[in-house]
């Protein structure tokens, strides 16, 4: 059954693509769903159309493929899905944004750069090295952050990814050193 163009134009990109709000999904359900849909939005259907159709065809389409880039990409669905529980991980808001990390855990992080410029010191292979340690704990801490949402804990999982993100520059920091 194809989706009714008023399905498309919903806020929520689980929504508009037909899919359950949850964080486990296949990616070729989600291809599948974004595929289906965008047949009956994409604007080339709507060029005999009257100009505010074809504009229309066009919001619905722009919607569609971004809620597609979101929910193909594990850690974009995730922070998604916090973000609809009331957690914005991208705003500085006091109420509903991003938790703060405690001092403890930036005085790690601080430790951690200091790692890195020894590790530059010391060549590729430890740069590499610590690259790989780093991954590892961003694979650990994604997969905290997943049980917390899969757990109903919010604002945990909000925690986790945010700690993920100050990981994620230490890996790009890491990879500008090689």
């Amino acid at each position: 059954m194809s989706p009714s163009p008023s399905e498309t134009e919903a806020a929520d990109h689980f929504v508009r693509l037909g899919l359950p709000r949850r964080f486990s999904l296949e990616r070729d359900a989600i291809e599948d769903a974004y595929l289906e849909r965008a047949r009956v939005v994409h604007p080339d259907r709507f060029t005999n159309a009257p100009v505010g159709e074809q504009r229309k065809a066009m919001e619905r389409s722009s919607a569609l493929n971004e809620g597609y880039r979101i929910l193909r990409d594990p850690v974009r669905r995730a922070e998604y899905l916090v973000k609809l529980a009331g957690v914005d991980v991208d705003s500085s808001d006091p109420k509903a944004g991003a938790p703060h990390m405690d001092q403890a855990f930036l005085i790690a992080m601080i430790e951690r750069r200091e790692e890195v410029e020894q590790a530059r010191a010391q060549g590729a292979s430890a740069l590499e090295g610590l690259r790989g340690r780093v991954e590892d704990q961003l694979e650990e801490i994604f997969d905290r952050a997943i049980e917390q949402l899969d757990a109903g804990d919010i604002q945990q999982a909000a925690l986790a990814l945010v700690e993920r993100r100050y990981l994620q520059r230490l890996v790009d920091e890491i990879d500008s050193s090689s």
